[in-house]
């Protein structure tokens, strides 16, 4: 995607894979500096009611041990998963390119974005692959619980292109048809890290593809002090609103 060879722009640290099981779903992890949630996020993800199921997790340089705890959790409970894969970025490249990274070696035809702060319930993939195969949408998401120094539901609004303009209305959870991803070319590298899952929703919304709410909670959005969004996100909004508005001039008319 975009001329960038996510392929070989990271190492493999840990890899497993069983014979003549294919998944449906890919869930994938980015991770940075994430060591004291990573291991529930993980868990969380191996306690999921869908039978067969690939993981990939890809670490951008963390400074902590994250990476250690990843690998020796893999190392242990591989056999829950028909394929898993632990990548490290051979440099530090942020949010978009970690993503991009991992959905250029997931192999099935949904994915779902997952950071490594943030829990599933165990019927959520299920659930959500459900309604994925029952229409055409491109996506599909669910209410998220938020729990941690906030407490609120999140996702509660349906799926409108018309009103991205004002609000980014869905978080980066959710369940991808994996072509269509690939065809609006992954995530944007963006001037400030925060904002790739709303920039995504554009590019979505500009090909008339759609997503679809599934009205459960069947996940947890942590909320905390330490996040991306507070650390770096929040203080530069003035400049990811006007990359927005050049980007995608036909939503801000």
């Amino acid at each position: 995607m975009k001329n960038i060879n996510y392929q070989n722009n990271a190492n493999i640290i840990f890899e497993s894979r069983k014979l003549n099981i294919e998944s449906d779903v890919t869930v994938n992890i980015s991770l940075y500096n994430y060591e004291k949630y990573i291991e529930e996020c993980l868990e969380s993800v191996k306690a999921q009611t869908i039978e067969n199921l690939n993981l990939i997790v890809v670490d951008d340089c963390s400074k902590d041990n994250s990476v250690k705890i990843t690998k020796k959790w893999l190392e242990h409970n591989k056999d829950r998963f028909a394929e898993c894969l632990l990548l490290q970025n051979k440099q530090n490249s942020g949010l978009a390119h970690t993503r991009n990274t991992a959905l250029a070696h997931t192999k099935t035809n949904y994915v779902f974005i997952l950071d490594a702060d943030n829990l599933l319930y165990p019927r959520c993939l299920t659930r959500l692959l459900s309604a994925l195969k029952n229409c055409d949408a491109s996506f599909s998401y669910c209410y998220l619980e938020e729990f941690g120094s906030e407490t609120g539901i999140r996702n509660k609004k349906p799926w409108d292109p018309e009103k991205l303009a004002q609000v980014n209305p869905i978080d980066a959870m959710v369940l991808h048809r994996k072509n269509i991803l690939e065809k609006v070319g992954g995530y944007s590298i963006m001037p400030v890290m925060g904002w790739e899952d709303y920039d995504l929703w554009f590019k979505i919304a500009r090909i008339k593809a759609w997503g679809i709410q599934v009205p459960e909670i069947l996940a947890r959005y942590r909320v905390h002090k330490r996040s991306m969004l507070n650390k770096i996100t929040n203080p530069n909004v003035e400049k990811l609103w006007s990359y927005l508005k050049n980007t995608y001039p036909e939503f801000f008319r």
